[in-house]
């Protein structure tokens, strides 16, 4: 059974105003360390009453149907995202980055990386890597149903989606591969997901991959969890191409660590903590030293094998991980809007000819991010002077915004918009209309 947090009434509230109400005697003439006190007292009761909310609302909503099995994708995806935008968005963020990243130790998918090409150049590699952040972001964020009723029904002769965003991007991303995260929460979290959320998740991502013409996924997530394991005691094994592919990317998340004072090394010991011993083995992973200075290759090579790291480093990772945790559950007051790499909710009509979006973050190469006048343009020149974006935004990094069916290489910028499209109307059931549609991106469509 699932374990519920300060329902009414509260257990642990009840039990905090007892206490404070045996502290009124003090209250009425209370001291400086008294008032501390209750001060204190007070604010640690309303964070656990605040920090809790979201998770106990959705798991009396959807409780009955995950006990029946019966829950739906659309219902999935809506429990999915209290953990991913409000509880724990970049810790589980950083969870699907490296659930992908693991990805590379294995030799049939670290082959077909590296035979693209996409990982040979600053440029490319950075590229990639803000790209398939934010289409997976958006199918994660924006309703799969294409309405923002999870309950209504698409039918192929009904009303167009409200936000077909999440499956023009889920087609974008068939096409794109056509041509050629879980345990982090438990481990690092300031709570584990409930049985509930671990459902939605495997209820969730199992529709996305039978929506990517995956065959033969596990009927339920307990077997999923086995073939997984069983996949990577059979496939994950050492190879070239896996070293190559492992270091161009993480050389790409650990870009903006400054190389002074020993600091990307460190963060690179740090990150391999993070990894399984058998994710690393197979990956070939190496120390980095003076190779990172190259001038001629930004993502040269590294040089040295590099065994598993010492225990202090594992001891020092978790500390940091815990104090994280422990200041979260215990200090914070929770968010009162998402935290995502999109934005959720829909963009206003501008009436503007080819709407573009653009992301709520950006990675050191600041793709997508807009230019900026006045404060904004000083705000930028200090981010880069510090070393937190690699270069001011521009038209060479896509300064204008991103459409969902231009993303990806290059090459394929201008490629199959209305295969996409269309696509995209076969996953969410109905027509795409709208600003996101391509009579919208033309602006053919007359506004409502």
């Amino acid at each position: 059974m699932v374990e519920f947090h300060n329902l009414t009434p509260p257990g642990f509230i009840i039990d905090l105003l007892h206490f404070l109400k045996s502290l009124s005697h003090y209250a009425r003439y209370p001291t400086v360390i008294e008032g501390t006190i209750i001060g204190v007292l007070g604010y640690l009761a309303l964070a656990r009453l605040l920090r809790w909310r979201r998770y106990n609302a959705i798991h009396q909503e959807y409780m009955k149907k995950y006990q029946e099995g019966t829950l739906t994708p659309e219902e999935a995806q809506r429990i999915i995202l209290v953990s991913t935008s409000y509880d724990m968005p970049l810790l589980l963020n950083y969870s699907l980055a490296f659930a992908l990243f693991k990805t590379y130790a294995i030799p049939s998918i670290s082959k077909l990386l590296s035979a693209t090409g996409e990982f040979k150049s600053v440029e490319t590699v950075s590229k990639r890597y803000a790209d398939t952040e934010i289409l997976i972001a958006t199918w994660v964020a924006c309703p799969i149903s294409g309405f923002l009723d999870p309950n209504f029904k698409s039918s192929e002769n009904g009303p167009p989606a409200d936000d077909p965003r999440a499956m023009i991007a889920l087609a974008r991303v068939n096409w794109l591969h056509s041509r050629y995260r879980i345990r982090w929460a438990e481990r690092y979290g300031w709570r584990k997901l409930s049985p509930m959320e671990c459902e939605a998740f495997y209820v969730f991502w199992a529709e996305i991959g039978r929506r990517m013409n995956m065959r033969d996924i596990p009927e339920s997530r307990e077997e999923m969890i086995e073939w997984s394991r069983d996949y990577e005691l059979k496939n994950m094994i050492p190879a070239e191409t896996n070293k190559e592919v492992a270091e161009y990317t993480m050389a790409e998340l650990l870009s903006a660590v400054p190389i002074r004072f020993g600091l990307r090394t460190f963060a690179v010991r740090v990150a391999l903590c993070l990894l399984e011993d058998r994710v690393r083995v197979g990956m070939m992973y190496v120390l980095l030293h003076t190779a990172w200075r190259s001038p001629a290759i930004q993502y040269p090579p590294f040089h040295h094998r590099q065994p598993a790291q010492p225990w202090f480093f594992h001891a020092l990772t978790r500390g940091v991980m815990a104090i994280n945790w422990t200041a979260q559950r215990w200090f914070l007051l929770p968010r009162i809007y998402p935290s995502f790499p999109v934005k959720i909710d829909l963009p206003k009509p501008t009436g503007e000819r080819c709407p573009k979006l653009h992301p709520n973050k950006w990675q050191y190469r600041p793709w997508y991010r807009p230019e900026s006048i006045g404060l904004g343009y000083l705000q930028n020149k200090f981010l880069v002077a510090i070393g937190w974006y690699s270069e001011m935004p521009g038209p060479h990094l896509k300064s204008s915004g991103y459409r969902l069916e231009e993303m990806g290489p290059f090459k394929f910028e201008n490629s199959a918009h209305e295969e996409v499209m269309q696509k995209a109307a076969e996953l969410q059931g109905c027509p795409v209309a709208g600003p996101w549609s391509l009579e919208g991106r033309r602006g053919d469509e007359p506004s409502p």
